[in-house]
């Protein structure tokens, strides 16, 4: 009976293992890595890797304004869940999301709203991969007694083997490797869009928005005397590729939420060199202790652990991806902790 207990445990295990070991292959898919918190709108940028893929003045009537909204928004402008665009909590009930218009009234022909980031590592040509997002109508805007928004449908994700910038925008064209099919007029629930492609291309940056022009965007009009209907407006949240069918249909959803990394400094001296750090990592403590040692990456899943008996310890972390990880050192006896931030070159 013992036997076929751990024999089943040891099958979740790897099950387990196998399932998260795949790789979505957009950083910061959650947009919650940031360099600063927004405070306004057009602030794409302070999202970690994220930039603006739409024109400037001299593509439309107006500069585009992508929005970003975090938690760590000092006032409600561009918070999560309370911002301008109303009440609206992240997917996976995270910290950040962002918004972009997907349709304008007449006045404005194929205003777009796009944002993009290059991928981890580019697709491989002739290999499949599965796309999905997650995206939610931005629903009040409620501004002067009036609602603003519109459902519309054809928002999605477009690759490219260039970055879309501000200069060089994306196209109008009337094609996206995944999109909205149908008008999605929820202002409360994330829907789930997904598919699958046969890499084309070596693939490099992804752009999210709609990519469909007027003609061939449709829309469908609220019906109340404060209903303005000037553009469709949208959320998107939880972005994924990867060749793993199961994460971006779905297993997504099982992944903690990172935010940025922040340092807390508990009341035990703690030293860390090199770093950044290639290979080999010396972690001191003041004073002997017995401590758990965590490492974490971006996407908030444990990359390393250890326990540190005594003074200091050397770990080997030459297998890990470059990138940032957080440390977290636990002292059990004490019921404390404190962290810092790693460079792995």
């Amino acid at each position: 009976m013992k036997k076929q207990k751990f024999i089943l445990l040891a099958c979740c295990c790897l099950i387990w293992n196998a399932f998260f070991s795949q790789t979505n292959l957009v950083p910061n898919f959650s947009f919650e890595q940031r360099d600063t918190c927004p405070t306004v709108g057009d602030q794409i940028q302070y999202c970690t890797g994220w930039f603006k893929s739409s024109g400037n003045s001299s593509t439309f009537l107006t500069n585009t304004t992508p929005d970003y909204y975090n938690a760590c928004s000092p006032d409600t402008l561009m918070g999560v869940p309370r911002s301008s665009t109303g009440f609206q909590y992240a997917h996976r009930n995270c910290n950040a999301y962002v918004g972009l218009v997907s349709y304008e009234i007449p006045g404005y022909p194929n205003y777009r709203e796009h944002v993009g980031i290059q991928l981890s590592s580019p697709l491989v040509i002739g290999q499949k991969y599965f796309l999905s997002f997650y995206t939610v109508m931005g629903g009040d805007l409620l501004e002067g007694g009036y609602y603003y928004t519109m459902p519309s449908n054809k928002i999605g994700m477009k690759l490219s083997t260039i970055p879309f910038t501000e200069n060089n925008p994306a196209p109008i064209n009337n094609f996206a490797h995944l999109y909205l099919q149908s008008v999605l007029n929820d202002t409360l629930n994330w829907t789930l869009v997904s598919g699958s492609i046969i890499a084309d291309s070596s693939y490099k940056y992804l752009a999210l928005g709609n990519f469909f022009d007027d003609a061939n965007t449709d829309t469908v009009h609220w019906n109340c005397s404060q209903c303005q209907n000037i553009f469709g407006y949208f959320l998107l949240d939880d972005i994924c590729i990867s060749t793993d069918s199961l994460l971006c249909n779905g297993g997504i959803n099982s992944m903690t939420c990172t935010t940025s990394i922040n340092e807390i400094n508990s009341d035990f001296e703690l030293k860390l060199f090199p770093n950044p750090v290639s290979d080999f990592l010396t972690i001191s403590i003041r004073g002997n202790m017995e401590a758990e040692v965590l490492i974490y990456d971006i996407y908030g899943a444990v990359a390393f652990a250890t326990v540190i008996k005594g003074r200091s310890i050397l770990v080997n972390l030459s297998t890990l991806p470059s990138g940032t990880y957080a440390l977290k050192i636990v002292n059990k006896t004490k019921n404390n902790y404190t962290t810092k931030k790693i460079i792995k070159l």
